[in-house]
């Protein structure tokens, strides 16, 4: 699902969370909780929280408790994953190839229009935390996450941002695929709390195109692109010779 190019982060959380449907299509039952748990729509099994769970895990947890409908129990909507991301925006270093580079102009597809073009590269932090009413189930969901990061063809996806008719995808590397577990520690009677955090090295591309009512190339693409050049005039003074360049080949001219 690609959403608007410019000055959004959302892609990088659309793409974490269809990573993680992957994961929870993949899920095998060794508890009765798991069983459970598997048996929810994802979008009940693994939800956004609105800022870093660590910090406010118990509000957090009181706050999902309130807003959740489900069957009545304290324990009965666990266990859960909770997903968050860190606001704070940190520049992928040299270390990793991170690059943020001048604009330049290009063609997304062969023989279309010309677009500027400019990314730049970032350290995504996001928080994990899984909860349940007892400590199996938790670690459970935990090994079987960090199992399916190990995996090599989990290591990368992708971001799928929308430039007028295009889709662009760009690359998302985790930075290690070993995950460290850390048990929270809360005032909460039969609740487990595990979190991990993740890095994710992400691109940000950003497109633009001529403005309304600027010269375009004319074409029915959306946007228009960059008006192309039509003639290159090469003047000689020494030889007295012009040459003039278009679509149609170069004409000679030796009156100059």
């Amino acid at each position: 699902m690609s959403q608007n190019l410019n000055g959004s982060f959302d892609q990088i959380r659309a793409a974490w969370g269809q990573y993680m449907n992957r994961w929870f299509d993949e899920l095998y039952a060794n508890t009765k909780a798991v069983e459970l748990y598997r048996q929810k729509p994802f979008s009940q099994a693994v939800m956004w929280a609105p800022s870093r769970m660590i910090d406010a895990a118990q509000d957090m947890l009181a706050a999902y408790r309130k807003n959740v409908n489900g069957p009545e129990g304290a324990n009965a909507m666990f266990p859960i994953v909770l997903m968050a991301v860190d606001e704070n925006f940190m520049g992928t270093g040299a270390d990793w190839g991170g690059d943020h580079i001048a604009r330049r102009v290009l063609q997304i597809r062969e023989g279309g229009s010309w677009y500027g073009y400019q990314h730049s590269m970032m350290d995504q932090r996001l928080q994990v935390v899984i909860i349940g009413s007892e400590g199996t189930s938790p670690k459970s969901l935990a090994a079987q996450l960090s199992t399916f990061i190990k995996r090599p063809s989990n290591r990368h996806l992708k971001a799928v941002y929308a430039f007028g008719e295009y889709e662009i995808p760009a690359p998302i590397t985790l930075e290690t695929n070993r995950i460290d577990w850390m048990d929270v520690k809360t005032d909460l009677k039969n609740v487990k709390i595990l979190a991990a955090d993740i890095i994710l090295k992400c691109t940000m591309p950003v497109l633009d195109a001529p403005a309304e009512g600027e010269p375009n190339d004319g074409t029915t693409h959306n946007p228009p692109g960059y008006p192309l050049v039509q003639v290159v005039q090469h003047d000689d003074t020494t030889a007295q010779v012009r040459s003039i360049g278009t679509d149609d080949g170069i004409t000679w001219n030796h009156s100059v």
